[in-house]
């Protein structure tokens, strides 16, 4: 597995989530109505990251709520980021 795989497809892949989910934020308050499916889509997406960061932080409130959300999202872009990168370089590595 090279380190030069796993960096360059694990950067590419936080890069593009990133974005994507900045344009998805962005289209939901923007069109609020007509982008909501889109942030329901991307909050199932993340959802096991936000449920992993809500167990474990286990903040409360209304505040707690939103936390979560933000926090599990972040998460789950790093997280899902890394598993693309090990997945990427181990079939690179393969070939």
């Amino acid at each position: 597995m090279s380190h030069c795989f796993f960096n360059k497809y694990t950067g590419l892949s936080i890069g593009v989530q990133f974005i994507a989910c900045l344009l998805i934020w962005i289209v939901a308050f923007a069109v609020s109505p007509a982008g909501d499916r889109f942030f329901g889509i991307m909050v199932y997406f993340y959802l096991p990251a936000i449920f992993l960061v809500s167990t474990v932080l286990g903040l409360i409130g209304e505040s707690g709520m939103i936390a979560d959300g933000i926090f599990g999202i972040a998460f789950g872009i790093l997280l899902y980021g890394v598993i693309f990168g090990f997945v990427m370089s181990f079939f690179k590595g393969r070939s």
